[in-house]
């Protein structure tokens, strides 16, 4: 490693998080620290500090039987996310003049088309971050960021043949007061969300 290449410990945290972001795991899943070692060429000491790390963003959790884990979000926890998520979008919204908003959302506007869940659900993510970095505040920024990849793996699964357009229509300039506009938008994305969590949680119950 050269003098310039960042530390060892930090180069394996971001490639298991580029290794996250691309969907590499599967929640539930027991997660094969050699696997991860051998990928990023390191020991296997680096990639178990990087995972210590990811567990206190809420990214990875323990294994019963040792190791690590992506966790299946259950409907009641994916809930409080997305109304949590809501509620800091709004807030941001509210520091933010109506170009900014434009300016922030404009370039997610245009429906890229054969995007793949993965994908889509970074769209989603660089969406909702560019709102929080144009307030230029980094806590911000890095709060809707974490809280964004934490339901990326949610998303994935949640994916349909419609949320890429879902998102393009969500930036849709198209619109008078797009301040308001987008105010409406935040509210009914994350509602229609927390709805279907809430039906799966009553449909369950019915069959208990």
């Amino acid at each position: 490693m050269s003098a310039m290449d960042p530390p060892l410990q930090e180069r394996v945290y971001h490639g298991l998080k580029a290794d996250y972001l691309a969907g590499h795991f599967v929640p539930g899943k027991r997660i094969d620290l050699q696997d991860l070692a051998n990928r990023h060429h390191s020991s296997k000491t680096p990639v178990r500090e990087a995972a210590f790390i990811f567990v206190g963003e809420g990214l990875f959790v323990h294994h019963a039987d040792g190791g690590f884990l992506v966790p299946k979000l259950e409907p009641a926890q994916l809930i409080e996310l997305l109304d949590w998520h809501m509620q800091l979008l709004i807030t941001v919204l509210t520091t933010l003049k109506e170009s900014a908003v434009r300016r922030a959302l404009q370039p997610y506007s245009i429906l890229a088309g054969g995007l793949s869940a993965v994908n889509i659900a970074l769209r989603a993510t660089e969406m909702f971050s560019s709102l929080a970095e144009a307030t230029g505040n980094r806590q911000a920024t890095h709060e809707i960021r974490r809280l964004n990849e934490r339901l990326h793996y949610s998303r994935i699964i949640e994916t349909t043949a419609n949320a890429e357009k879902e998102l393009a229509i969500f930036a849709s300039m198209e619109v008078g007061n797009f301040h308001k506009a987008t105010r409406r938008r935040i509210e009914a994305y994350h509602t229609r969300k927390i709805a279907h969590q809430r039906k799966i949680i009553r449909d369950s119950g019915a069959y208990k």
